[in-house]
């Protein structure tokens, strides 16, 4: 029976709920219309006056931000930079996630950081706290990792291959026949693969201990003050 016949044999009151259905469906369709815009280039130039309103609603903040980043927390002999295959800047960088981490209860044979999570120096004197969120600006944090022997090895030969990397004292002489086994510590962000060091996904354990590396750095130079700096060259 065609939909016509149905429609005929309808109760009036059927038919007009069918009509009023067929109405609300077809009211409901929607046409959408592309229509072109093309947004305006904003540029931003250095010669521009200040607002005085914005001014006025950041001065209270910025006063504040000032109070907490010019805070003195520690002291460096001289001015350090990160170099390859290690540096001063580098290698106290290491022993202090070395020292949180072992501060923080965990069993850590050495430390390695990437040269690219370096992002500033240090200069002699008095060291604020706005200098060290320069140095570390990411919110990386430590990770421990236990390693079998064979992925230290690989370890090893990665850093070799990119000329070097911060590092602490005891990752050069890995050659230990008893030692099955490494903890080492890093940054999480070198723990998930970053920069090149996806082998480490192969780490028999991990523990990510929701310290920040700044928060360990402020850590280690409020307690070592002058800041300790060793020279000595950390290689491979």
């Amino acid at each position: 029976m065609s939909i016509m016949h149905r429609f005929v044999g309808m109760p009036i009151w059927s038919k007009s709920v069918f009509i009023l259905m067929i109405v609300l469906f077809v009211q409901c369709q929607t046409n959408y219309q592309i229509y072109p815009y093309i947004s305006p280039n904003i540029p931003i130039k250095p010669s521009y006056e200040n607002n005085k309103k914005i001014d006025q609603i950041i001065k209270p903040y910025a006063k504040q931000l000032d109070s907490v980043i010019n805070q003195v927390i520690g002291f460096c002999p001289t001015f350090i930079e990160k170099q390859k295959p290690s540096s001063a800047l580098g290698n106290m960088m290491s022993d202090a996630v070395l020292y949180i981490s072992k501060k923080a209860g965990y069993s850590v044979d050495f430390c390695i950081l990437n040269y690219g999570g370096i992002r500033s120096t240090l200069d002699s004197g008095l060291i604020t706290l706005g200098e060290i969120y320069e140095l570390m600006p990411f919110e990386n944090q430590i990770t421990i990792l236990k390693i079998p022997s064979d992925i230290a090895q690989e370890l090893q030969n990665h850093v070799i291959n990119k000329g070097g990397e911060p590092m602490s004292e005891g990752f050069q002489n890995l050659q230990n026949p008893d030692k099955p086994y490494y903890h080492v510590a890093i940054n999480d962000y070198m723990a998930n693969g970053g920069d090149g060091y996806q082998f480490l996904a192969k780490a028999i354990q991990r523990w990510d201990t929701n310290i920040k590396i700044r928060d360990g750095l402020i850590d280690y130079i409020m307690n070592y003050n002058p800041l300790p700096l060793y020279f000595n060259e950390r290689k491979l």
